[in-house]
């Protein structure tokens, strides 16, 4: 076709085309570079003549100035800068990434290499396996300048795009990076694009992987159910009869993914030449499970399938990492290693299939062999690069080095330690080194090696593991000395190493300087905060753990700890309100409920003391505290507003509830049969206080039932006590009854009374409150032998 005649394609349209990397539209004239990027010809629209001369030309030293000068300059057109930095970081990508290798440099940015890593460390360190940095460097100077981002709707998009790569080729979590793409989020969020659902979609997914990396469940969950309303897309886990083992007889249920798709799929591009799927070659297992029906799934198309994985990610890591997380997330990644024909999509897909299968010693094997063939794969040039970018930054491709690094660890899980040691020599992973010499029972090579590379080139993660391997502290001090007193690292070291040795006090200074340096840094914070509370310092403990919990939600120790640091502050509305979000974390431990419990109890939440009380006894069944259980009891008997100002009678019939489960458990306490009469009597019908001076007689048994309860003064002081309450019940009792039950009512409590009389008297008490009670129950025994004598008068 004669595409002469056509006119340009529109700024909008060509944006389009280069955000989702897709085939142009026929109806308009495509650039050259455009077609150059689309085709994979990336270095063909880096080497711009133009571009070239210029940069030759300049006499400006500083190239990030070169850089901005030759865009407000418009050396060459604003089109091409933005094409030329989409090309680079295109590049960039296939040669950490998706592959295949490209040795060839472009040789006028070759220059810039040691400038971009010093700008891309941010005080900590690039992964040493980093393939052409300039590339990213350059990439990322060309989206953020303003001609360009004032020009272009997806400016910003790029640069989010470029920023997360950047994070990922870093050896350390980067709050500067973090804080970057949250406000590149807010701004693309804001742009017309993403009034196209593709581009919704698309935008969604690859800020749910984000928020992935950085372990930000509640807002990659947000992003995540966006995308999936987007696409219409109906996921769930449904059971149907089938086998998963060669000689299975009888079939059992089976878990598959039921998927809905109620619109038609985006349009994509098929890949050809796919990575295969390895067969597992089992002598028990099927290679894959047989259903005893036909399971059909809708078409979808490759969005659909990026929408899915993210869903796999975001239900791993909302959910405790055990066997059944890893049933429930397979069916996703076999129904996308089923079906996708997008190459990142089914490389990724196959890696975490790797990645669940290298803890299972039927599959760990193919794991191992499957990791090895992605490599080959990533390394061969069948596919080509255009077709690898496709949905790149939705499909959470992993750097070439972590699938490097994963087949090694596999190897160890084999026992492969030489073969695995080869691999982190070469990725300079030199904390695995060390663990495979240890295995290897070569202690003394580590420091030995480690000291080779410093001698090389030294670096901070060298000092740092030179003093993790020694034992020597002055080596992290060299390390932070190197870094210009700059890096997060080597505090966090230097913190560890006098943590391990449980001297606290030494340790808090370098973590909370680490966690200065880089405020997302869950374990320095974890162990900050642990550090204070050893250390009694409670303000410290606070920040650290509310910090921690900022960033990880859903460990409930944190949670539990931060509620500690808090009530030892005095701010117990806020430990109450920690403790909740550590339920929330952990359902099932008794004694997050019991510190709720306590702490709602405190603050006048009476209902919530219920409603704890009940979940704890699902868990321990026999729990029981006293002490919780009176304060309850006091406030409903007094009828005390709670924390909302509602009174505390309108709880009558939950604490009763309450109080006929426990004592269901727990027969002979006499304070839970005291309370339970107690409260029952409220109810002041002639039923209930029958009722109530049984669970009273209950706990009056129960009390008297040591045999030595008058020789000691508390349990004095409560008998006592609990014979004037019983004694104030059976008169209420005997007031509405005939004579004849009146009498037994009232013989009864004479006889309780005068056995705990006579034991005190015979005790010669000289203790004050004693004398006090037992001259009140010398008072009832008058009253009911005065009431006894009537009646027989009148009987």
């Amino acid at each position: 076709m004669d595409y002469s005649n056509l006119e340009y394609i529109p700024r909008e349209e060509f944006e389009y085309l280069l955000l989702t990397n897709s085939a142009g539209n026929e109806d308009y004239r495509i650039p050259q570079n455009v077609v150059d990027i689309l085709n994979g010809r990336f270095k063909n629209v880096i080497d711009n003549e133009l571009l070239l001369n210029y940069m030759k030309s300049s006499n400006d030293n500083d190239f990030h100035e070169t850089i901005h000068s030759g865009i407000e300059n418009e050396v060459i057109s604003l089109d091409a800068w933005l094409c030329v930095g989409i090309a680079s970081l295109f590049h960039f990508i296939q040669c950490n990434w998706t592959g295949p290798k490209d040795d060839d440099d472009v040789e006028w940015l070759k220059t810039q290499e040691g400038d971009a890593l010093k700008h891309l460390s941010l005080h900590d360190e690039c992964n040493s396996n980093i393939k052409k940095p300039e590339l990213l460097y350059f990439s990322k100077i060309i989206f953020s300048n303003k001609s360009i981002t004032e020009c272009y709707n997806s400016s910003n998009w790029w640069l989010f795009r470029a920023t997360f790569v950047h994070q990922v080729v870093l050896n350390e979590a980067s709050a500067i990076l973090f804080n970057e793409m949250q406000q590149l989020i807010e701004k693309i969020q804001e742009s017309y694009i993403l009034q196209d659902e593709y581009f919704t979609t698309l935008f969604s997914t690859e800020a749910a992987q984000f928020y992935f990396y950085y372990r930000r469940i509640k807002d990659s969950e947000k992003y995540v159910e966006s995308a999936q309303k987007v696409t219409k897309l109906d996921l769930n886990l449904e059971g149907v009869l089938g086998k998963r083992t060669k000689h299975q007889q009888e079939e059992k249920a089976q878990l598959y993914l039921k998927i809905d798709a109620a619109k038609s799929p985006f349009p994509f591009r098929h890949c050809k030449n796919l990575p295969k799927s390895l067969d597992l070659n089992d002598d028990v297992r099927l290679e894959q499970i047989d259903y005893s029906k036909n399971i059909e799934h809708p078409e979808i198309g490759a969005m659909e399938e990026a929408v899915i994985l993210a869903k796999l990610v975001q239900l791993q890591l909302s959910q405790p990492k055990d066997k059944l997380t890893d049933e429930e997330i397979k069916p996703y990644l076999t129904a996308v290693i089923n079906s996708t024909k997008n190459w990142a999509l089914k490389v990724v897909s196959l890696y975490r299939r790797c990645m669940l299968e290298s803890a299972d010693h039927r599959a760990v094997e193919r794991s191992m062999m499957q990791l090895e063939y992605l490599l080959q794969e990533i390394k061969d040039t069948k596919v080509p690069v255009a077709y690898r970018i496709d949905l790149f930054f939705a499909s959470g491709l992993k750097p070439i080095w972590t699938l490097e690094e994963t087949w090694a660890r596999v190897m160890i899980s084999l026992g492969l330690v030489k073969g695995a040691l080869d691999v982190f020599l070469k990725l300079e992973l030199w904390e695995d080194v060390i663990n495979c010499h240890n295995m290897l029972e070569l202690k003394h090579k580590a420091a030995e090696i480690i000291r080779q590379e410093i001698s090389k080139k030294p670096t901070v993660h060298l000092w740092c593991l030179l003093g993790d391997a020694t034992q020597d502290s002055s080596h992290y001090e060299t390390a932070w000395e190197l870094s210009n007193k700059r890096s997060s690292r080597a505090q966090r070291h230097w913190g560890m190493f006098y943590f391990a040795k449980k001297n606290y006090r030494e340790a808090i200074p370098h973590l909370k300087l680490s966690g200065e340096l880089n405020n997302i840094q869950e374990t320095v914070w974890i162990r900050l905060g642990y550090a204070a509370l050893q250390i009694e310092d409670w303000k410290l403990a606070a920040t650290a753990y509310r910090r921690y919990c900022a960033l990880e939600q859903s460990t409930f120790e944190a949670w539990n700890n931060l509620a500690k640091a808090y009530i030892k502050l005095g701010d117990k509305e806020k430990a109450w309100k920690s403790l909740h979000d550590a339920i929330k974390c952990s359902y099932d431990h008794w004694q997050v409920w019991d510190n709720l419990m306590v702490v709602s109890i405190d603050l006048g939440h009476f209902s919530e003391v219920i409603h704890c009380y009940h979940r704890i006894l699902d868990l321990q069944k026999n729990h029981l505290d006293v002490q919780v259980l009176d304060i309850l009891t006091r406030a409903i008997l007094n009828n005390l507003n709670d924390s909302d100002g509602n009174p505390a009678q309108r709880l009558l019939p939950k604490a009763l509830e309450l109080f006929g489960r426990i004592s269901s458990v727990v027969l002979n306490n006499s304070d839970i049969w005291r309370m339970y009469g107690q409260l029952t009597a409220l109810k002041k019908s002639d039923t209930d206080y029958e009722k109530a001076a049984q669970y009273l007689r209950q706990a009056h048994r129960a009390a008297v039932s040591n045999t030595k309860w008058f020789q000691e003064e508390e349990s004095t002081n409560n008998v006592l006590q609990l014979c004037c309450i019983l004694t104030e019940m059976y008169l209420q009792c005997a007031t509405n009854c005939d004579a004849k039950k009146k009498r037994t009512l009232l013989a009864s409590a004479k006889l309780s009374l005068q056995g705990v009389a006579k034991k005190v008297k015979d005790q010669q008490w000289n203790n004050e409150k004693i004398l006090t009670l037992s001259q009140k129950v010398d008072e009832c025994l008058s009253t009911v032998v005065n009431d006894l004598e009537k009646l027989k008068l009148t009987m």
